[in-house]
Formats: C-alpha cells, structure tokens, sequence
C-alpha cells in the first residue's frame, strides 16, 4: 500500500511544461495578467504603528430536521497593536431559529449577548440565499451577513485612519443582501480610511493549464531564487467584477512558511494607495506572522478563527440540555435526519 501510495504522490508531482496564465470561471471580469518573475517583490516587516483588527465568524447546528433547524452562531473580531491585544472582546453569540416556509426559510436571530448592537432580528431566505434550499444551510448565510455588520461595527468603534481591518476570506459577495451589507462596510471603511484586506486561508484558483495558480506561483518564486524569502505577487489579473472588489495578491509573509495566502485589498483602498504603501500594509501583517503555531499566517486571524469556532463539545453540551426538554413531536422531527450521526457515535 504504501508503494503504491509513494509512487502515486510522485506522479503528482509533476509539473506542467508551460504554467499558463490565470484562470477564472467568469472571464469576462478579469483580464489574467501572464505569470512572470517580474511580478515579485520583497517588503519589510512593520510594527507598531497601526492597530490591526481580525474578524471571523463560526456556526453549527444544534438541532436539525428537514423543515427545521436551529443553530448557535458566533462572530469574533480582536484588536492588537504588534504583539499588545488593545482591547478583550468576547465573541458575540446567537441562536439562530429557521423554518421552511414554502419556497423559503424565516430565520429569527436570538444574540445572546450585547457585543454587537444587534437586537432579535427576523429574515426571510429566497432559495438563492442557501446552499441547498433547506433550513439547515441558513447558519452559514446569516452569519456571514453578521461578519459584515461585526466589520463595519469596528471600523465605526474601534478604528482610526491607516489602521488595517482583515476579514477571514476574499472580498466577494454572492447574493443581493451580502452585497448590501458588503457596501455599507465598504462605505465606512472608505469614509474612516481604514485599510480592509481579505486573507483566504485556501484557494482553489488554477492557470490556463488546469495547475493550481498558488503553487505556480511558488514555484516560479523558487525558480527566482525567492524560495526562502519574504514576497509578493502582483498582479494577478484586472478585476472589474462588479461583486467582487479585491485587487489580488499571492503573500508569503514569513521566510521559512510552507504558505503562500491569496491576499486581496479592498479596491477602494488600493486604488488610492502607493505601492509603498501597499507594501507598509502587508509589513504590519507580516509581523503578526512569526507564531509557531501557525508560522506564515497572521496570528490575528489564528486567534479569531478558535475564538469563533462552535465546537462540536458545544453543541453537544446544548443539545444533552435540550434533550432533557425536548417534546416527542420535536423528538420525531429531528430523528428524521440524525440516524447517520447516531451510528457514527457507536
């Protein structure tokens, strides 16, 4: 087995002759820009001059049947200025309750705590806000309305001009009530002249050649002797996606990291900023990148995603409690849907 598994790892290893340039599923928004050493650049580790803010957000179900669900959802943003946290948050908390209702899903917002100035909130789901139209899916679309509202809420509160804001993920909307809710914090982040980065901690973007674009592009690096280096890469491609305002970046942000992130810079930012700038930007990123724990990724967005995570020991925790006061009609419902999990306990 395990000559088998050698050899196939080795024949994946291959890489093509060309790498093409990027790929993107649309097209018609982004003009690829063909991939070339000359698109590297070094930058310098900043610190202390900007207060940085990550925010991310978690859900998981506590309860599901195929009419129903129920959810414990939690958003997490921090602040630190180099190595000091500025300020403690806890995480806003929320119960989320949903019900199909014909061709769409009511949801009803329950926080359970005041860190976001949220109150009880009511949504109606058309079938294109949910992954696969059913109640359950509805956790993950109201929490990253809420991610929104938690950015723009600290930019209003808690940043000042030339402090950077990051988001857990790309700056692209997929649906009408995202898309409102990204412009409101674009306009904030605008207006306050906070600088807004998204870092995807995956990527699934390839070259013309059917190759991953990431790994293209650390190789090229490797082939420029940046191999062990701290780099950039840019540009991509020109973006005039009308729901997508990343201007995109390939970052490696320690030496000695197995990791490259797709790092995008709100449009409105960067079309006014210089690359000196730019480069100041992922400096103070960079700085936050040297913890063991996650080498090469800023340790903000590390703090924020176990922060925001809905443990599968919390949810387990809920549901004992609830089971004590669940009523046979509930009871029937949920067991609809929860044979699968129920064997994999055994």
């Amino acid at each position: 087995m395990l000559d088998d598994l050698y050899e196939a790892m080795n024949e994946l290893s291959q890489t093509p002759e060309e790498w093409g340039e990027p790929s993107f599923s649309q097209d018609q928004y982004y003009e690829p820009v063909p991939l070339s050493k000359n698109n590297l650049d070094d930058y310098d580790i900043q610190e202390n001059t900007r207060s940085i803010c990550c925010i991310d957000g978690g859900n998981n179900k506590i309860y599901e049947s195929p009419t129903d669900s129920i959810h414990l959802i939690k958003i997490y943003f921090n602040l630190f200025m180099g190595k000091k946290r500025v300020k403690n948050f806890d995480p806003f908390t929320a119960i989320l309750v949903s019900r199909s209702k014909g061709e769409k899903v009511e949801c009803e917002l329950r926080p359970q705590n005041d860190v976001l100035p949220l109150e009880k909130t009511s949504y109606v789901l058309k079938e294109d806000e949910l992954e696969n139209g059913t109640p359950v899916s509805s956790g993950h679309t109201i929490r990253k309305y809420i991610e929104w509202k938690a950015l723009q809420y600290m930019v209003e509160e808690h940043l000042t001009p030339k402090d950077i804001v990051v988001r857990d993920g790309v700056l692209q909307t997929t649906v009408e009530r995202e898309r409102r809710y990204a412009e409101e914090a674009y306009d904030r982040v605008k207006e306050n002249r906070v600088v807004l980065v998204g870092i995807a901690k995956t990527s699934s973007l390839k070259t013309s050649t059917r190759y991953p674009l990431l790994a293209s592009i650390r190789s090229i690096a490797r082939e420029a002797g940046k191999g062990e280096d701290r780099w950039y890469y840019h540009p991509v491609a020109h973006n005039s996606h009308p729901d997508h305002k990343g201007e995109m970046y390939v970052v490696k942000y320690h030496p000695s990291s197995q990791y490259a992130f797709r790092t995008e810079f709100y449009r409105g930012n960067h079309d006014e900023m210089e690359k000196k700038e730019v480069e100041e930007v992922l400096g103070h990123l960079a700085f936050q990148a040297k913890d063991p724990i996650f080498l090469g990724y800023p340790y903000g967005l590390v703090d924020a995603d176990k922060k925001a995570r809905v443990t599968d020991d919390e949810v387990e925790y809920l549901r004992n409690m609830g089971d004590n006061k669940m009523s046979k009609t509930f009871r029937d419902k949920v067991n609809a849907v929860n044979a699968h999990d129920r064997l994999s306990e055994i």
